[in-house]
């Protein structure tokens, strides 16, 4: 069915990503129409530094819904959320609230680092993409999924590509009606037009996809 003409410089009148969705519905119809229905999006949002990074590892490879709950479970065990506090709480603890031990590791490392100096929150966000995804990975349990979230939803960088993420590869095989789901090389290559604000199309696909 044609697409009817939308207005979308009305329809995103009052909306924060105005500018970079008239930009990117120039670049891409599919884009154009993408936005047109879903006027209502928002960014991916999570708090910066150590609590934004460990709701992002409790997110990994589960569903939205099943890493809320936990984090949540996690919240309700500390009066402030701080890496001292974290390592005050018990193995069994952490298990009750359903975090893998695979990710209690990584967070009590996390805390570890961020205690010792060896991550420094004012110095990593000074740093650019491609210096802070790198300083990220250097932890263990920090991949490129997480590193690149963190600088999308907790600092809000407009650059961002998760190409690793399976409900934008999901959401991009619908919407570009191709034949199976994108691979990370593929990925990267349909995004290229996206430039400089990928992130802005993360945040929808993700939204059209939930």
């Amino acid at each position: 069915m044609k697409q009817k003409n939308i207005s979308l410089s009305k329809l995103f009148k009052d909306h924060p990503y105005k500018k970079e969705v008239l930009f990117l519905s120039k670049k891409d119809d599919d884009l154009k129409k993408l936005f047109a229905e879903n006027p209502n999006f928002g960014p991916f949002r999570r708090p910066k530094g150590f609590e934004g990074l460990v709701r992002l590892i409790t997110e990994q490879q589960l569903s939205v819904a099943s890493a809320k709950a936990i984090f949540l479970r996690i919240k309700k065990l500390l009066t402030k959320f701080n890496p001292k506090e974290f390592l005050n709480l018990t193995n069994e603890d952490l298990q009750k609230t359903g975090l893998s031990r695979q990710k209690i590791n990584y967070c009590q490392i996390l805390a570890k680092s961020i205690l010792s100096g060896e991550l420094s929150f004012r110095s990593l966000h000074k740093l650019d993409d491609d210096k802070l995804r790198k300083k990220l990975c250097e932890i263990k349990g920090i991949g490129d999924w997480t590193a690149e979230c963190y600088m999308l939803a907790s600092l809000s960088r407009k650059n961002i590509w998760p190409i690793k993420d399976l409900g934008l590869q999901a959401a991009l095989h619908g919407i570009k009606k191709l034949k199976k789901r994108p691979n990370e090389e593929e990925m990267i290559l349909l995004a290229k037009p996206w430039e400089p604000y990928r992130s802005i199309v993360a945040n929808v696909l993700w939204a059209s996809y939930d």
